[in-house]
């Protein structure tokens, strides 16, 4: 019996090792791109002592929440097989189906693990479309104004209630996703499917660094409502400009060294910029800013 099973394993191998030039295997699979929300924003944020909690009394909701995403993408570092799906939608993360935002299928892939992925949260432009159920006026609401990214939403503590109302130009490329595991991009079963899972967080303005990888962080909020420079209970992105980092964001809690942020403003912004992440609290570290 040992001859014959030497020859098996023989005939396994050099069929795994059949396929194009490109790399491409014989067997095939489908892998399924959907995008979710993460619970903060369906949810919001309590204000507590809680790992997840804001930490300085303040409890957020959101009202709006949209994004642009697409130019999907994948390859192989052992071969030169690649999928894209470069179309660019605009996404209501405030009414995300069950599920979420099917957004493209690759059909007929290798049935093996592509361990490069990466999408995009570009700037939205006339080519941006709107995927269902997110409304076109959504769509063109972003694409007229460039944005990436718009939210509105109010923050309470006790008595007193701060709302803000921001569009951000904040275009930034993801690459190389990994799982929390940081098991890197996903793995085509043969004959079956896999879900890749794009995941939006709404955290990150709260966060007190700027996470490139683990989101360990603690997150207060005080800082936005500091910046309400015309006492009028809402916190424009004007305000913010003019809101020094230096007033509202104290050494003791906060770890700005190395990122160049000048303004309350700045603040926001390079957080729009770390809001994409992979297959729920996975992280894409390889980040580039989009015109």
């Amino acid at each position: 019996m040992r001859p014959k099973l030497l020859v098996l394993s023989t005939v396994a191998l050099f069929a795994v090792g059949c396929g194009g030039e490109d790399g491409a295997t014989p067997e095939k699979g489908s892998a399924q791109i959907f995008v979710e929300a993460e619970d903060t924003i369906p949810n919001g944020l309590a204000a507590g002592m809680g790992e997840e909690d804001i930490q300085d009394g303040w409890s957020v909701t959101y009202d709006r929440f949209l994004i642009t995403i697409g130019n999907f993408r994948a390859s192989r570092s052992d071969a030169s097989e690649s999928l894209s799906a470069p179309d660019v939608y605009v996404l209501d993360l405030k009414k995300v189906p069950a599920g979420g935002y099917v957004v493209t299928t690759w059909s007929d892939a290798s049935a093996t693990r592509w361990d490069r992925f990466g999408f995009d949260l570009p700037n939205a432009d006339a080519n941006t479309k709107a995927l269902e159920p997110t409304a076109e006026a959504d769509r063109k609401l972003l694409a007229d104004n460039g944005w990436s990214l718009y939210i509105e939403g109010s923050m309470t503590n006790g008595a007193t209630t701060k709302t803000f109302r921001w569009g951000l130009p904040a275009g930034t490329s993801y690459d190389d996703c990994a799982t929390e595991d940081e098991i890197p991009g996903f793995a085509v079963p043969a004959g079956g499917s896999v879900p890749v899972k794009p995941t939006i967080h709404g955290d990150h303005w709260f966060f007190n660094n700027i996470t490139a990888g683990a989101e360990v962080t603690a997150r207060y909020a005080q800082y936005i409502a500091d910046a309400d420079l015309d006492m009028d209970g809402e916190t424009t992105l004007d305000e913010l400009r003019q809101t020094k980092a230096a007033d509202v964001f104290p050494p003791d809690k906060y770890s700005l060294a190395g990122v160049p942020i000048e303004t309350a403003y700045d603040y926001v912004l390079a957080q729009a910029r770390t809001l994409g992440d992979y297959q729920g609290e996975g992280e894409c570290p390889t980040r580039k800013a989009l015109p």
